[in-house]
């Protein structure tokens, strides 16, 4: 039993970080040394097609808040409720093993005046978890005495707030219970697992201009363009130490994100409301573990703020470099109806990984057979809800592919 617990031990570490290992155009180059690196997981389908740049995304995602807390504020002036599910319950994480990764987000949105101060506040929960598979205890014979499976999860809650207006500011913070199987034991019953728990925050930050409504929203013929521009950081996983048994204590791990986004669209105003022809989304994220290690074992310390990350080359542009991670993407979206998204990342051990996306959203074709038909329901209808159907890869081309598959429900004001 012991072999085998040190084999699950040794997985439960390491296999989070497998796409350094792996990928094959990705050598291993500062490997995180934290506990529980599977926290870094992206886990939104339509934030991954674009290379998982979400910190400076203002986007009626249910998993953005996991990203970076602040955006629930921002969404929440125009969500008023959202949901996101993986249809398949997980995606065959990295292609390696038996490893899954599954998360489901909610997220509710409304209005507050405390003071007199007008606000949108949001509320965000999610549950996400990296399962191994299957892994069965033997005695010193080979028989087998029982199965279990490691798992590594997180129960997420999060609060944001922003104000409103023109030009909007909001901040949020995450708490979230994390749980990871420590050790196995042999009960009456049979195997039973011991976990390792405790709780790790996120703070945010996150501006917003709609730069049209400043510009007076100049028309454009019939057609009513739309610009806006975003800038946010966020500081995640933050606390203390997590120690498995027989090991010593390691850090979590702590990262910086900071990031911006640009988003431009052109609506044509109808009898059922506004339609969006076409909508075009950039977005960029660079993100730095402040994790230091000293030279005795379990000795480190965090670096305040950004650490070793450039605001401008990081920061603006996107660059990754030995000890940053890049992420840049973009989103083309037509008629409220089909999107396409591509993006990537690289630094801190990857290098030039890709990720695609496609998505089919219901709102277009509901606000088109409304318009055709004349029904006020169903104007209404195709004016408040949104169903989203997103299928994203992550290392495309690459040994270790990873496929997510995404349903989002959008509920609007």
């Amino acid at each position: 039993m012991r072999a085998t617990w040190r084999s699950a031990c040794l997985l439960l570490a390491v296999a989070p970080v497998a796409a350094v290992l792996l990928a094959p155009r990705a050598p291993a180059q500062n490997v995180p040394l934290s506990a529980l690196p599977f926290l870094e997981i992206s886990p939104s389908p339509a934030l991954n097609a674009v290379g998982g740049a979400g910190v400076g995304a203002v986007e009626p995602d249910p998993h953005g808040f996991l990203y970076n807390p602040a955006a629930l504020g921002l969404v929440a002036r125009e969500a008023r409720a959202l949901s996101a599910v993986y249809p398949g319950g997980a995606t065959d994480w990295l292609a390696v093993g038996d490893l899954s990764f599954g998360s489901t987000a909610l997220g509710a949105g409304f209005g507050a005046r405390p003071a007199g101060l007008p606000l949108a506040i949001g509320v965000g929960l999610a549950e996400t978890a990296l399962r191994f598979g299957e892994r069965v205890v033997v005695d010193a014979e080979g028989a087998p005495l029982g199965a279990y499976e490691p798992t590594d999860r997180y129960y997420a809650l999060a609060l944001g707030a922003a104000t409103t207006g023109a030009a909007r500011v909001g901040v949020g913070a995450t708490v979230r219970h994390v749980r990871s199987t420590d050790r196995v034991v042999l009960g009456e019953d049979g195997v039973e697992t011991a976990n390792v728990w405790g709780f790790t925050f996120d703070l945010g930050l996150l501006a917003e201009a709609d730069v049209t409504r400043l510009l007076g929203e100049p028309p454009l013929g019939r057609l009513r363009p739309a610009l806006s521009v975003a800038a946010g950081y966020a500081q995640t996983n933050i606390g203390g130490e997590v120690a498995y048994t027989g090991s010593p204590k390691a850090p979590l791990p702590r990262t910086a994100r900071l990031g911006w986004s640009a988003r431009a669209g052109l609506d044509l105003p109808t009898a059922v409301g506004p339609l969006r022809l076409a909508e075009a989304t950039l977005s960029i994220q660079a993100e730095h573990s402040l994790v230091r290690h000293g030279e005795a074992p379990g000795q480190y310390r965090y670096a305040a703020l950004l650490g070793d990350l450039d605001p401008l080359s990081n920061g603006l542009l996107g660059d990754g470099t030995d000890t940053v991670t890049g992420r840049r993407g973009w989103r083309i979206a037509v008629g409220e109806t089909v999107v396409y998204s591509r993006g990537g990342f690289d630094g801190w051990g990857f290098r030039d990984v890709e990720a695609y996306g496609f998505e089919v959203r219901a709102a277009g074709p509901l606000k088109a057979v409304a318009l055709l038909s004349g029904d006020r329901r169903l104007a209404d209808w195709s004016r408040r809800f949104d169903l989203r159907f997103t299928r994203s890869v992550v290392f495309s081309g690459e040994t270790n592919e990873s496929v997510f598959s995404g349903l989002t429900l959008v509920v609007r004001r």
